[in-house]
């Protein structure tokens, strides 16, 4: 005999997890288009490394069991990045439209460029997600000392992107810029630097709240957001660095 309150749970998580991605795609489609400041607190809002991991380990932390949260985390991602290229590819078409030196059309190497980096974030969403939607059912299934030390890994991981930005264009030398012309986008990465960065502080505060996980299991948590942070941070640079090279 099947479940009717386990069956309606699961359609509920689907079609949440479902809207989540569309939402997730088109939004980060939308952040590309606003400049300024705007611009870059959108994108750190909604089409970074924090915001992606974050509903990804979301769709995990509310998936019943752990092969629903695995296949949930996994499924948002793919299909957020596949709306997203998508929407670049038929509608803002920001490919097309340039020429090479010898004047001919530069729409292939723009083709291949989007085909090189939609297949670089479907192979990163197959990686992150089964790890954040495990992490996310971990967290509210373990017990308190595997809750901590998850809590502390997921936080980390969505902080490292905004770290390895730091160390690329630190802040002290960002606000620097005296052209008038890109003052107001720099104010723009410095801000984004700091959403990516407190906000997952600000995660792993409210996940400790929720389940407990102060006192005795806070050496556990933030050691496991220290190290797995420096990790994250390792990792966006290889794969800005891979990207690049592409």
């Amino acid at each position: 005999m099947t479940d009717p309150a386990g069956q309606g749970f699961r359609r509920t998580h689907v079609a949440v997890t479902a809207a989540a991605a569309v939402a997730l795609g088109l939004l980060a489609f939308i952040a590309d288009s606003v400049a300024g400041v705007a611009g870059q607190i959108l994108i750190a809002l909604t089409s970074s490394g924090f915001a992606w991991g974050l509903a990804a380990f979301l769709a995990g932390r509310w998936a019943a069991t752990e092969r629903r949260a695995v296949a949930g985390a996994t499924a948002l991602l793919v299909t957020a990045t596949l709306l997203y290229y998508l929407l670049v590819l038929s509608v803002s078409r920001r490919w097309s439209g340039g020429t090479l030196e010898d004047g001919s059309s530069a729409d292939l190497l723009g083709l291949r460029s989007v085909a090189i980096m939609t297949g670089l974030w479907l192979t990163g969403a197959v990686v992150a997600g089964p790890i954040l939607g495990k992490l996310g059912h971990i967290v509210r299934t373990g017990k308190a000392s595997t809750s901590a030390l998850a809590v502390g890994t997921v936080c980390g991981l969505l902080s490292g992107e905004g770290w390895h930005s730091v160390m690329v264009a630190p802040p002290w030398q960002v606000l620097t810029v005296t052209d008038p012309g890109h003052i107001e986008f720099f104010r723009g990465v410095v801000i984004g630097q700091l959403i990516t960065i407190v906000l997952p502080i600000v995660v792993l505060a409210w996940l400790a709240t929720v389940h407990r996980l102060w006192r005795e299991n806070m050496p556990v948590l933030l050691a496991a957001a220290v190290s797995s942070c420096a990790l994250s941070a390792a990792l966006w640079h290889l794969l800005y660095a891979a990207a690049h090279t592409l």
